[in-house]
């Protein structure tokens, strides 16, 4: 199945999409042509021979003179004005391929030469309305020009010029040397001004990349000196952690040795009759449960002791059914470290 694909299919908006590359390629040539960007693409010297016999350089297809710089690459040669048919045209603005069809057109029509005989070439001034030169000839008489002229071009190819104070080229001959190297040159400017493009961009951010790089040194080192003295850190705690160890150990050597000093003085406050069947050390507070003959004579005692503070019997006291000894709860607070509230 063939595909085919419609001019008209190639619109968007109005706007003919198959001639946008055209387009831009002539905006892009009549951009070139502005005063701001002329520089862009240089004048190469080109020697010329004139009409007249005479022969110099020029800066481009120009009528300036210019001395001569030690190589000369390019030539071209002045036609006579006695083998150019001229005409003039005044056009509105055009696309600069609408303009060559349209020159092309007046010059067929024109001609009095043989269409394959016939060259020709023109010059636009770009206004409101364009003014263009045309400048026609023989290609026949052209040929005996370049021929009579051939010990003086060196072995180049020539380009073809109409003179006057605006010269311009005829096309098809040896302009597209000169026209290809200052594409080269043009080139060779951009790349030179994408690189200062670039070094600029570089500078720019050099301060930036220099602090990164600083910063990146600075962690590493960090990293490198916390690997140094992880052996050390790893000390530190565990020796923390033996300190906290010996801390604990001691307060409880000193609560044992107050346990131990506690009973001691309760051993000495009982009297030698009376027995302990238990005792409670809670904190503070000291429980002891046991028979004594005489309970309240106890309670007495150990309440006159100032290390014991609020001494009382919390369940009252009640004699043994068997030996005649009294039954006794007393509870009492004593001071020191771990007392209760």
């Amino acid at each position: 199945m063939a595909l085919t694909l419609d001019r008209s299919s190639m619109r968007l908006f109005g706007i003919d999409l198959a001639a946008a590359p055209g387009y831009l390629r002539d905006g892009w040539a009549e951009a070139l042509r502005w005063p701001a960007l002329r520089w862009l693409t240089p004048d190469e010297a080109v020697r010329v021979f004139g009409a007249d016999g005479t022969e110099s350089v020029r800066q481009g297809v120009s009528a300036r003179r210019i001395d001569p710089p030690a190589k000369v690459r390019f030539v071209a040669i002045e036609l006579a004005e006695e083998s150019l048919l001229r005409r003039s045209l005044s056009l509105p603005r055009l696309t600069d391929e609408d303009l060559r069809q349209a020159v092309e057109l007046d010059v067929r029509a024109a001609s009095p030469f043989a269409e394959d005989d016939t060259i020709w070439g023109f010059d636009a001034q770009r206004g409101e309305r364009m003014r263009v030169e045309i400048a026609l000839t023989s290609r026949k008489l052209v040929e005996r020009q370049i021929e009579a002229l051939g010990p003086r071009l060196g072995g180049l190819q020539p380009e073809l010029w109409a003179g006057g104070e605006r010269p311009f080229v005829i096309p098809g001959y040896g302009e597209p040397a000169r026209l290809a190297s200052a594409r080269r040159m043009r080139l060779a400017l951009f790349a030179l001004l994408a690189l200062t493009a670039a070094l600029l961009g570089a500078l720019a951010v050099t301060p930036t990349l220099q602090l990164r790089e600083r910063a990146l040194e600075a962690v590493g080192k960090r990293e490198q000196l916390a690997r140094a003295v992880a052996p050390q850190s790893q000390m530190r705690d565990e020796l923390t952690r033996l300190g906290d160890q010996i801390r604990l150990l001691g307060a409880a050597s000193e609560r044992r040795r107050d346990v131990v000093a506690l009973i001691d003085q309760i051993t000495r406050q009982l009297p030698d009759d009376a027995t302990l069947t238990r005792m409670e050390i809670t904190g503070g507070v000291v429980r002891l449960i046991g028979q004594a003959d005489n309970a309240a004579q106890l309670l007495q005692t150990l309440g006159a002791n100032p290390a014991f503070r609020d001494v009382r019997a919390p369940s009252g006291i009640a004699k043994a059914p068997a030996g005649g000894k009294e039954g006794f709860t007393i509870e009492f607070r004593v001071d020191g470290e771990g007392k209760s509230p």
